[in-house]
């Protein structure tokens, strides 16, 4: 009996170790996720229709059914079923040539792909009916995908497959365009001229062709999208040409644009069809249109002149009859007479040509000097024959008109005479300055102008010529610059005023003695020694002068800490003697020094003159040496006296 139970355990024991290890290994098999699965492909083509004896473009779809095998997360069961790095490549068979190569597709998910092209031809001579096209598919995905926890592993393979794509072989009329002719412009209205062919085995009867525009900047007839012309029948093989009226907006690009062309057409069972839509390119051309190269502006503030717009056609047409007008909006600026617009015709205008187009322009007293805009309107008909109006801006700058610079190179002028003012004038401004001539603008009665004025012709911008003036001065003139205000009349380039310019210029004036001399009475000085600088100053003229102060000026080695003496009052011919200390310093070399003296005074009339910096000759010596005599006594009386003390002793 004690068996059984013995038995009994190990049974149990048993039972509970495969229990174990089952749990044990369903837990691993719910601790991973296998996902499994593949693209599914095939190809349509919903218009497959193709036409005996002509070459068709086909739009071609791929549909992806792709299958799951082992299901999972949806991101991978998505993942399992994309066909990525997809192409395909159609093979020829049968009356059926194919004229494309290999062509990518991309990648395809689950669902239908985008429209990709295939390029057919059919022979003369196939018969009618379905054929199929061999295609072929080469693609990568991922066959498995594995998921434990954080870790993903995936499987990837590469697949090569070939399916059948349907079409339908008809003996029809079809169509292809031969060329394309595009007599328009942008902005204008013209014809765009198709070259049809019929490619079909067989002819087309009352046939119409119909052409679509996709672009809003292309229209047809009076603005219309689209237009009809009626060809009636076409016969195999023939090309007609199908033209029309097409206009191109003003803001349209010079670019092709696309359009459709359809045939409806009766074939030869008189049944009513429409052809394939076919697609061509227009590219209207530019057209004449303009530029503003550059503006020539001969016209000053307050001025009548010209102004010149030098305009060149960047089109490729030629314009014809061209009108060019001006206007501004600023009411400082008008044309002609007074008007606020002017117009200029030009005519017959080549491409790539630029013509200089003139307009007399009067610039207002009050005007700002500032540039002003003027608006350009070009009127002209280009090839079509439509008339087209172009609008530009320019601008120009009057500026200020002739400006001057006077410039003195000699003067001769002195004290008590006549003297000659020599030099140029430069015209600085930006227009010509006519019937320049120089006068002398001053009311000083020291100063007479000889010459009432000097006459210098006309200046344009960047001239200059010289001049001659000559010009009298009081007695008593203090030498140094004298500033000489000059004014320029000139007659501008619109010759309607007498303009006047200022400016001021600076002369040398001489004499021969100055109102206040000085003179040197003591200048003797040794090298490294002070004295007492004494000077003689005189007053030349036969009035008084007050207030003369008389400044030292000195340089290395020369200095002097007491450079200012003051007279109150010199008479006419009176002679007065100052002192200065003057210091020659050590390293001075003995030779003849200069010490500058400026005057400053008073004349009788009042004015403060100045007799500018006089020279004044300093001698510096070499120091004299002496001999000591009284020591040189000393010495010997005591030498004596000592040597008579020792004779008397021996």
């Amino acid at each position: 009996m004690l068996r059984h139970p013995r038995h009994l355990s190990a049974a149990l024991f048993a039972v509970l170790l495969v229990t174990s290890v089952l749990a044990g290994a369903t837990g691993s098999a719910a601790a991973a996720t296998r996902v499994a699965g593949s693209p599914d492909l095939s190809i349509v083509a919903p218009e497959n229709r193709l036409v005996a004896g002509s070459e068709t473009v086909v739009e071609v779809f791929v549909v992806n059914s792709g299958t799951v095998t082992d299901d999972g997360p949806e991101e991978y069961e998505a993942l399992v079923q994309t066909a990525r790095a997809l192409t395909l490549e159609a093979e020829s068979k049968g009356p059926i040539t194919v004229a494309s190569g290999e062509v990518p597709v991309g990648t395809v998910p689950e669902g239908v792909s985008e429209p990709v092209s295939l390029r057919l031809r059919v022979s003369e001579n196939a018969d009618p009916g379905r054929y199929e096209v061999p295609v072929e598919f080469s693609y990568d995905y991922t066959s498995t995908v594995r998921i434990d926890g954080e870790s993903v592993r995936t499987t990837h393979r590469r697949r090569t497959i070939t399916r059948t794509l349907e079409v339908v072989v008809e003996r029809r009329p079809a169509f292809n365009v031969e060329n394309v002719t595009t007599a328009v412009s942008v902005g204008d209205t013209g014809t765009v001229a198709f070259d049809l062919t019929n490619v079909g085995p067989v002819d087309a009867d009352d046939a119409t062709v119909t052409v679509t525009s996709s672009d809003t900047e292309v229209t047809f007839g009076d603005g219309a999208t689209s237009a009809e012309n009626f060809v009636g029948d076409w016969e195999s093989g023939e090309t007609r040409r199908v033209e029309f009226r097409t206009r191109v907006s003003d803001d349209a690009l010079v670019r092709n644009y696309s359009v459709g062309l359809t045939v409806s057409y009766r074939d030869e069972d008189g049944q009513e069809r429409t052809s394939r839509r076919l697609v061509a390119g227009v590219r209207p051309t530019r057209g004449a249109t303009f530029e503003v190269v550059d503006v020539d502006a001969a016209v000053a503030v307050g001025d009548t002149g010209t102004v010149t717009l030098e305009l060149e056609n960047v089109g490729d047409a030629t314009a014809s009859g061209t009108t060019v007008g001006v206007e501004s909006p600023d009411s400082e600026i008008t044309f002609g007479a007074g008007a606020p617009r002017a117009e200029a015709y030009v005519g017959g205008w080549e491409p790539g040509e630029t013509r200089a187009v003139q307009f007399r322009t009067r610039v207002a007293d009050d005007a700002l000097d500032r540039p002003y805009s003027l608006d350009v309107a070009l009127s002209f008909r280009n090839p079509t024959g439509e008339r087209k109006t172009e609008t530009l801006v320019a601008g120009f700058d009057p500026g200020e008109g002739p400006a001057f610079r006077v410039t003195v190179t000699d003067s001769t002028l002195r004290a008590g005479g006549v003297g000659r003012v020599t030099g140029t004038i430069e015209n600085v401004g930006g227009t010509d300055a006519q019937d320049v001539v120089l006068r002398l603008a001053s009311d000083d009665p020291s100063i007479t102008p000889t010459d009432v004025e000097v006459a210098i012709g006309t200046l344009g911008p960047g001239e200059s010529t010289e001049f001659e003036y000559a010009i009298g001065l009081a007695a008593g003139t203090a030498p140094g610059s004298r500033r000489l205000p000059l004014t320029i009349g000139y007659r501008p380039p619109g010759d309607e005023m007498r303009a006047t310019d200022q400016t001021d210029v600076l002369a040398p004036v001489t004499v021969q003695n100055p109102a206040v001399t000085v003179e040197p009475r003591n200048a003797t000085f040794e090298v490294d020694s002070t004295g007492r600088l004494v000077l003689e100053v005189t007053n030349t003229e036969d009035t008084p002068q007050t207030d003369v102060t008389v400044r030292l000026v000195t340089e290395a080695p020369l200095s002097s800490e007491d450079a200012v003496s003051f007279i109150p009052r010199l008479d006419p011919g009176e002679t007065t003697l100052v002192v200065f200390d003057l210091e020659v310093d050590g390293e001075a070399v003995a030779k003849t020094q200069v010490v500058g003296v400026d005057v400053s005074y008073e004349d009788d009339a009042g004015r403060q003159l100045a007799t500018g910096t006089q020279q004044v000759p300093v001698e510096v010596v070499e120091s004299e040496t002496t001999f000591p005599i009284l020591p040189a006594v000393v010495v010997v009386l005591a030498l004596g006296g000592a040597g008579y003390w020792w004779y008397r002793r021996r």
